[in-house]
């Protein structure tokens, strides 16, 4: 298995999303692992594949050939060339936010949740406390000397595409999604609601 190296990038969340046996068999490689790993810790800025290929000594070949995968399948974009230093001519690759810890929903469920309208009208109920609640990690994290390194970096690696930082959203998104794990798995509230509405028993 591949061990990771010390990284500048935390990682918050650690699985991907797999909708086909292509995104398997290619997130089934070491090579895949470690190049995506290296464009990741690369940050916003991005890696070129001869960089990869000195750095991780991975055959060529096998990098060209991931990173075409990769780029197809949307877990990779290319650094915009407006962006880029005048005279740079080499692609640079960067880690799409979306596919870092992202789950999958039903494609079918997703859609009926907006045409109906529940989406919208949930997002906009569960908005202020949510916002709320990032105000209040934020502050904790900060304060405290034992949390402060799991803080994302300050003013760095910027999204050229969303100009966010990729890392710090996916901070919040997993103290998010843990926090509703625990509600749903281990909570004696949750589990007396599933018995009220009878998809659970006492």
């Amino acid at each position: 298995m591949y061990t990771r190296k010390p990284r500048n990038i935390h990682t918050y969340l650690t699985h991907f999303p797999v909708k086909s046996y292509i995104e398997a068999d290619i997130l089934s490689k070491e090579t895949t692992w470690r190049i995506m790993d290296y464009i990741r810790q690369a940050g916003a800025q991005g890696i070129t594949a001869e960089d990869i290929v000195k750095k991780e000594k991975i055959p060529t070949s096998v990098v060209y050939s991931t990173l075409k995968e990769l780029y197809r399948l949307e877990y990779v974009f290319l650094y915009p060339s407006d962006k880029k230093a005048k005279g740079e001519r080499k692609k640079r690759f960067v880690c799409e936010r979306s596919t870092w810890g992202k789950y999958g929903i039903d494609e079918e469920f997703d859609a009926m949740l907006r045409v109906s309208g529940i989406l919208d009208s949930l997002t906009e109920e569960m908005r202020i406390p949510i916002m709320r609640v990032f105000k209040q990690v934020y502050d904790e994290f900060s304060k405290r000397k034992e949390l402060q390194k799991f803080l994302p970096l300050k003013q760095t690696n910027i999204c050229p595409n969303c100009q966010r930082s990729h890392e710090a959203m996916e901070f919040f998104y997993a103290t998010l999604l843990r926090c509703i794990d625990l509600m749903i798995t281990e909570s004696d509230e949750f589990k007396k609601f599933l018995v009220d509405i009878k998809f659970a028993s006492d």
